[in-house]
């Protein structure tokens, strides 16, 4: 892998290991089941070795109801498929079964890889043809899905909001040489980049009103979404110069600072108890931790102290 393709692969592990009941929901379109969505999602190791015992490390490989699934991340196309084959074959102890003495059973794992840039969802299957010593053919396929194929409401409505983050990446094509557009040429994609920001904010924001996701799983996709703007759009200026971004930024700095402000009042309560449980005067407390007395009666009372006048 790449550096420049690393961003791609931590952000896709995040996102795909952030939220069981999201990723329920994608196997159950992509593969056409029908899990419940509180059904336990049980991850399995992700390193295998080859024959030359090079390791082989899968994106995500996890279980659900006794099946196995890999899914895995690919910016473009390139040997996908037989990566992909060599994965599913490379570690013989899971969905191996021997029959009897002359016979063996193995189950692969069911795959599907997500393309973060494609858009052509028509085009939702890979195939290798596997030509085995006897001349006999087996048509191997696996399901692909391309990320940007869907607008971020088209997203919600098939079951594939765990895919929302990326869609940051739709004008990752229009960066390069930037700075030679004509003005009008950027005022276009700087209002095409709000467009995308605001329909990425809108989509994001209806997925925690309708409690479809937790605080801590809509912070975490804000943070994927900064981290994959700041990759792809940082030799840009003109974005956060012009507020093409604010729809996003306001919203990922608001919580920034929610998230310190509970922090630093979970920090003041620790202190609070600490100097209750040492006995400290209320006074004390107070000049030290800011809380007041009110605010100190109850903590002491949590934590079965009494507070010294």
């Amino acid at each position: 892998m790449t550096e420049n393709s690393k961003i791609y692969d931590i952000t896709f592990k995040k996102m795909f290991r952030l939220s069981g009941r999201m990723l329920i929901k994608f196997i159950n379109k992509v593969f056409e089941r029908n899990f419940p969505l509180d059904s336990e999602v049980r991850f399995l190791d992700t390193n295998s070795e080859d024959e030359e015992n090079a390791i082989l490390e899968k994106d995500i490989y996890f279980e659900i109801c006794g099946e196995r699934f890999q899914i895995e991340a690919q910016t473009y196309w390139d040997d996908m498929m037989f990566r992909l084959f060599e994965y599913a074959v490379s570690n013989p102890k899971d969905g191996y079964e021997k029959t009897d003495a002359y016979h063996a059973v193995y189950r692969m794992p069911k795959q599907a890889v997500v393309f973060l840039k494609g858009r052509n969802r028509k085009h939702n299957k890979l195939y290798i043809k596997l030509i085995l010593p006897d001349e006999q053919e087996v048509e191997y396929s696996v399901n692909a899905v391309r990320a940007l194929g869907y607008t971020p409401k088209e997203l919600v409505e098939n079951d594939l909001e765990i895919l929302l983050p990326f869609q940051i990446i739709r004008m990752y094509n229009r960066v390069n040489g930037y700075d030679g557009y004509t003005n009008e040429k950027k005022e276009r994609f700087l209002s095409d980049f709000k467009d995308m920001c605001r329909d990425i904010r809108i989509t994001i924001d209806s997925l925690l009103r309708d409690e479809s996701i937790t605080n801590d799983e809509y912070r975490e996709m804000l943070n994927i979404i900064k981290s994959l703007r700041a990759y792809l759009y940082s030799n840009i200026d003109d974005i956060s110069k012009k507020g093409a971004d604010s729809m996003l930024n306001e919203k990922i700095i608001l919580w920034d600072d929610r998230i310190r402000a509970e922090t630093q009042a979970e920090d003041k309560r620790k202190f609070a108890e600490m100097m209750i449980t040492d006995k400290e005067p209320v006074d004390k407390i107070e000049r030290y931790t800011g809380l007041n007395a009110t605010e100190l009666k109850s903590i002491a009372q949590s934590i079965g102290k009494t507070l010294v006048i």
